[in-house]
């Protein structure tokens, strides 16, 4: 979520430069329409849709190890329980917890605000009664500048006793209609509900708006009305600021933006051509920059399934820590690869999971098992790391991420250890042993024999992988 917020500002901003250096003082005023909403939607879009690129690393999930009898699981001499180092508890309210609570209620209010402008426009529209051409008029003492909904025409009939504003206002708002600028504003409106955090969709709420009207200026210009007559009339209607939400009004753009704008000489069709055209060149390299898959080399991952064959574990240990394996290569893609150190129900020795894990060219090694004690009470998580392995800082480092997440997704409590376990002294790269819960506490042994649990569990470590490939 983090990458795809900063993409989209990147490329947001980066576009809005594109048009207010190149293009807002041109008059293309139909192509900047069309550059506004098209970037804007495409930059939203860019970071989901992703470009692939270079990606020519092999797919890694169907490796499997090919099993050899021999000694089972850990030397007498060590201590299985190991050395707590640290205790974690799921904080009562996580950070990105609260964030994403406000940043809902946040869009449910503008959501609601949306909804309730829409209903009041509607209600309004059944007041409609009398016609000037295509337009709906809805008069009303209270809607001291006109705008317009689609073609409807808000308007004060005190207004229309003017002919000439009558007349200038009237053709700059049926422009608005028949050019459909009410979806224009209704598409960012409901963009801005999903996104108000972006404040560049702010900004091109303001220069879109803008551009309707320099749009519609210019076409009532070419209807025929004098222009010194129809500059007059958007001064003097300078002084009125009240219009009906979600509409276009004639007054809402700055006037002295709109004055110069019309009195502006139209510049050289070479001109506006080269600028276009590099308009649309950078907005094609922003795109690209936007969606192009992540070329950072993928995270690759060992997962042993513990246990496996006769070693059944601690009850249906071997089965469950398999499907959560399973589940987990299944989400294997170009930012994670899984290799899986036993896909069937298989013994494979310690010095073979061993030998096994460090002919790979692995980032890091996961061990999945689940635990049992004495004591029904004991449950929660356990993730080990092993102070004699050569890679005993990055291992604990990777351990703690690994249980943050995991506190965070799906369980309440997790502890660190170190243990010299062989499978975690003995392997040349990163290593992690999790229990990932205990099978002799009814809570946790409901959780872990629960497909959809097993499910949320293996996305919960594939989320702890992303974050150690971002760190990395």
């Amino acid at each position: 979520m983090i990458h795809y917020i900063i993409y989209t500002l990147i490329g947001l901003g980066c576009s809005l430069s594109v048009y207010l250096c190149l293009l807002k003082k041109q008059k293309t005023f139909q192509f900047n329409r069309f550059f506004l909403i098209s970037t804007l939607v495409l930059c939203l879009l860019a970071p989901i849709v992703e470009i692939e690129i270079l990606n020519n690393a092999p797919n890694l999930t169907d490796i499997s190890f090919q099993a050899s009898e021999g000694k089972i699981f850990n030397d007498s001499d060590e201590i299985l329980d190991g050395v707590i180092i640290e205790e974690l508890q799921r904080s009562s309210y996580p950070i990105y917890t609260i964030l994403f609570y406000l940043y809902l209620g946040i869009s449910i209010c503008l959501t609601y605000r949306f909804a309730r402008n829409l209903i009041s426009i509607l209600k309004l529209t059944k007041n409609c009664q009398k016609y000037i051409g295509s337009l709906k008029l809805i008069e009303g003492s209270s809607q001291k500048n006109v705008s317009s909904f689609f073609n409807y025409l808000f308007i004060n009939p005190e207004n229309l006793k003017d002919k000439q504003y009558a007349k200038s206002v009237v053709q700059h708002e049926m422009i608005h209609a028949q050019q459909l600028h009410t979806l224009d504003i209704m598409l960012v409106e409901l963009l801005i509900c999903a996104f108000w955090f972006n404040p560049f969709i702010w900004v091109y709420k303001k220069v879109i708006c803008q551009n309707h009207e320099f749009i519609a200026d210019n076409d009532t210009i070419k209807s025929g009305i004098d222009i010194e007559t129809y500059t007059n009339t958007i001064i003097n209607s300078g002084s009125m600021e009240y219009r009906v939400p979600l509409t276009s009004g004639f007054n809402f753009i700055q006037i002295k933006n709109r004055i110069i704008m019309l009195h502006q000489s139209k510049s050289s069709a070479l001109k506006r051509t080269i600028k276009t055209v590099i308009a649309i060149f950078l907005f094609s390299g922003i795109f690209m920059f936007s969606s192009f898959k992540d070329l950072k080399e993928p995270l690759i991952v060992v997962v042993d399934a513990g246990h496996g064959g006769h070693d059944q574990g601690y009850l249906n240990e071997k089965d469950i820590v398999l499907n959560i394996s399973s589940e987990l290569s299944k989400l294997s893609n170009d930012k994670i690869k899984i290799i899986r150190l036993r896909n069937t129900d298989k013994y494979v020795s310690l010095q073979d999971r061993v030998k096994f894990i460090n002919k790979q060219n692995a980032d890091i090694m996961i061990s999945l098992h689940c635990n049992s004690f004495s004591k029904t009470t004991a449950n929660g998580l356990m993730a080990f790391y092993s102070e004699k392995s050569e890679n005993h800082k990055t291992s604990l480092k990777y351990s703690r991420i690994l249980v943050n997440q995991q506190l965070e997704d799906v369980c309440k409590k997790g502890v660190l250890r170190r243990a010299n376990f062989i499978i975690l002294k003995e392997v040349k790269h990163p290593s992690v042993l999790m229990e990932l819960g205990f099978l002799s506490n009814q809570e946790d042994n409901n959780r872990l024999n629960s497909s959809e649990h097993q499910q949320e569990i293996a996305k919960s470590l594939y989320k702890g992988l992303l974050e150690i490939r971002n760190q990395k």
